[in-house]
This record gives structure tokens, C-alpha cells and sequence, in this order.
């Protein structure tokens, strides 16, 4: 009979646990409508069970009402989104709880206080993730150099931005939620192409001496969710993937068990789930990412359990 296993630490990580319990308490608490700009995490089940409560979504900052109760998403924003929101009102000291994941906040400190030390500071990251784009904010706002993938061409365009534009001090950091492989394979391919000139900052920046180099900024959360995910793809038969459309984290554990050649499906729901999946599987692996609920990983194994046993 086949057997099913939940990789290690699948699940909410507390920077979305602690965003969702402040979107809830403040919705408990206010007698008017709590807004919430942009997807608080990325999980379309968890947005769904806030708005069943009355949460409202606010996609466009301009909608969010004078002096709205609002509430800003873990993935942290830029300067320009408070500079919005105090113009209607909606401050810190009266309407405004910002949810921002503290790990996200780490990023963001870091980058300020590489940029102060002299660096010319880049984001291995997504272009449209909001957790980049808050981050690049404190940068170079959007001209802030953005890699996303660690291949050799992306590291060569960067060596070649770098060369272009007479730059002597450069440093990377990286969204919290990247591929912890994918940020090695990324360092090791610039150093591979500058002589490994590119060296570990700490993440203390107690020494900045490096003309070059790259802060470790991916967040714990992120890499036990990887290393769990890594250690059951390699001795199971079928990976079954749980995360949001948008969710970064979640889509790079798929991304991770399919490099280990292990079949792969990627979902959101158990609605999603095929028993033609599991024909002839004896080992069967579930993992989830860092904004998925556990009463949705329960779904997916009993549909599992369903089709599959």
C-alpha cells in the first residue's frame, strides 16, 4: 500500500502567521471596514476565509477610503506607498497596522546600511514581487539592479552592468524567499567570472570591507521549507506541491523536487488533485509552502488518501 509523508516544517512560518492574526484582531476590534492593501500573503485560500470575515482587498491604493483602517502585507512596501497612505490619513498613530514580516524588514535595514557603506547595492529577486520592489525602494527605486534567475548569462549581465557603470563597490541581497541553491549557483557563477572577487558579507555587516560581495538575506523559514522539501523528494516516487498562484516560496520547492527528478504537481487546492497521478507510486511526499494553512495540507492528504490508497 502506498505511503504518504509531509515534508518537514510545511506550513505557515510565523512572519505569515503573525500577519494574518494582526489582520484579524484589528478587523475584530474595528467597528467600520478593514482594508487591506494587496494580498495580505500569498494564498488565495487564506485571502478567501479574511474576506468571509469582512476583510476588504485593495489592489489599488487610490480605492482605500480617507482614514481607512488599513492593513499593509507581510511582503513590506515601498516609502511611497505610507507617503500615500499619510496623505489620507491613514498613519501608524491613528488608522495604519503595518503587518511587514520582520525578516523582511531585516532585508531592508541591510540594504539601507549597504548602501550607506559605499555599496552599489542588487536584489536577487523577483521584478514584480512586492517584497522587491519594497526592498529596491530603499536602493535605487526602480532602477535598482533586479537579477531573478543564477544562470551564467544573468551573472555575465551583471558583471557587465557593473563593468559599464565604473562600479567599484557592489553588493547583493536576496528576497527572503529565493532558492538557497539558486542563490549559491548565482554567486558561484560571478566569481567564476570575476576570479572570486565576490565574498560573504555577514549578515551583521561587522565587516564591509569587501569591494564585492552578497549578504545570506534568504530567511530560515525558507530554507528549512527547502531542505525539508529536498530531503523527501529524494526518496519518494510523486511530489505534491501546496501553494498560492503568487506564492514565490512555494513555487520554488516544486521548483526543487523536479531539479531532484522526482515527479512534480504543483497545487492550491484538493479540488486539483488526480488520482493518475499516484498509478504505480509507492512513496508519495507532500510539501508546503510558508503561506499555505494546515487545514489545506489536510485536504490535499485526505483527497490523496481518497484516489490514491
Amino acid at each position: 500500500m502506498p505511503t504518504i509523508e509531509i515534508a518537514k516544517n510545511s506550513g505557515f512560518c510565523f512572519g505569515v502567521r503573525r500577519a494574518i492574526d494582526i489582520a484579524k484582531e484589528i478587523a475584530e476590534k474595528n467597528e467600520g471596514t478593514t482594508y487591506v492593501y494587496g494580498q495580505l500573503v500569498h494564498n488565495e485560500r487564506v485571502i478567501e476565509d479574511l474576506e468571509n470575515q469582512g476583510i476588504v482587498f485593495i489592489e489599488d491604493i487610490k480605492n482605500i477610503p480617507q482614514g481607512a483602517t488599513t492593513v499593509l502585507r507581510a511582503h513590506g512596501e515601498p516609502g511611497t506607498t505610507y507617503q500615500v497612505l499619510g496623505e489620507k490619513g491613514i498613519t501608524s498613530s491613528t488608522s495604519l497596522k503595518d503587518a511587514t514580516c520582520p525578516l523582511v524588514t531585516l532585508v531592508h535595514n541591510v540594504a539601507i546600511k549597504l548602501k550607506n557603506a559605499g555599496y552599489d547595492v542588487a536584489i536577487f529577486g523577483k521584478h514584480d514581487h512586492p517584497e522587491s520592489i519594497g526592498t529596491s525602494y530603499h536602493i535605487k527605486g526602480k532602477d535598482t539592479y533586479i537579477i531573478e534567475k543564477p544562470d551564467m548569462d544573468h551573472a555575465r549581465a551583471f558583471v557587465e552592468y557593473l563593468k559599464g557603470n565604473n562600479i567599484k563597490r557592489a553588493a547583493l541581497v536576496s528576497q527572503t524567499t529565493m532558492s538557497v541553491y539558486g542563490y549559491k549557483k548565482l554567486i558561484d557563477n560571478l566569481n567564476q567570472l570575476t576570479n572570486g572577487t565576490f565574498r560573504n558579507i555577514p549578515l551583521s555587516l561587522t565587516d564591509v570591507s569587501a569591494d564585492y560581495g552578497y549578504v545570506d538575506t534568504i530567511c530560515n523559514p525558507t530554507k528549512q521549507r527547502q531542505s525539508g522539501t529536498e530531503e523527501l523528494a529524494r526518496k519518494v516516487d510523486v511530489m505534491v506541491v501546496i501553494g498560492g498562484v503568487h506564492s514565490s516560496n512555494s513555487k520554488e520547492l516544486a521548483q526543487k523536487a523536479r531539479e531532484l527528478g522526482v515527479e512534480t504537481h504543483y497545487i492550491q487546492s484538493a479540488a486539483q488533485v488526480e488520482k493518475g497521478w499516484f498509478a504505480g507510486k509507492e512513496r508519495i511526499g507532500v510539501s508546503a509552502g510558508a503561506s499555505t494553512p494546515d487545514v489545506l495540507i489536510e485536504e490535499v492528504v485526505g483527497k490523496i488518501k481518497e484516489v490514491a490508497l
